[in-house]
Formats: structure tokens, C-alpha cells, sequence
């Protein structure tokens, strides 16, 4: 008999553990809705002209009038034009 009822309580333990469980992540969820923003913003996305990556605009390196996506490529179009340059 003793261990029937050691059994039923541990069940009963683990059963509580649970409900407390996820009552307290229902809770979590419902406040972490709140803080969500209503609204997002879109950025567009442009292409490098070196090397074909899309990146947000916003984030773009200018150079001669063009959107690069990093210094890297940057400097890269200018070597190819100086090139190009020479070369005329």
C-alpha cells in the first residue's frame, strides 16, 4: 500500500510541475507579444556591382556614384577602372 500511494504522489508531483510549467510560459509568450513592434520598416535591397551580393541599401559603401556592399569591392571597381583607364 505504502508504495501505491509513493507513486500516486510523485505523479501527482510531476502533473503540478507541469501546470506550473506552462502557465508560467503562457505568461511569457503574452508579454513577449506586447513588446513586439506593430509596424515594421522595409529596406530595399540592392545589388553589388562586383561581386552580386544583395544587401540592404541603407548599408551600402558609395563610390563614384555606384552602391557597393563593402570597402573591398569598392576599392576592387576602382582597381578595374584605373585599369581600364590605363589600358585607353
Amino acid at each position: 500500500m505504502g508504495r501505491i500511494l509513493f507513486w500516486l504522489g510523485l505523479a501527482a508531483l510531476i502533473y503540478a510541475a507541469i501546470v506550473v510549467a506552462r502557465s508560467k510560459r503562457k505568461r511569457s509568450c503574452r508579454s513577449s507579444e506586447r513588446k513586439q513592434p506593430t509596424e515594421y520598416s522595409s529596406v530595399r535591397m540592392i545589388k553589388c556591382e562586383v561581386c552580386g551580393t544583395h544587401f540592404p541599401e541603407d548599408e551600402a559603401v558609395l563610390g563614384d556614384g555606384r552602391s557597393f556592399c563593402s570597402e573591398k569591392c569598392r576599392k576592387t571597381a576602382r582597381m578595374k577602372a584605373a585599369r581600364r583607364n590605363e589600358a585607353e
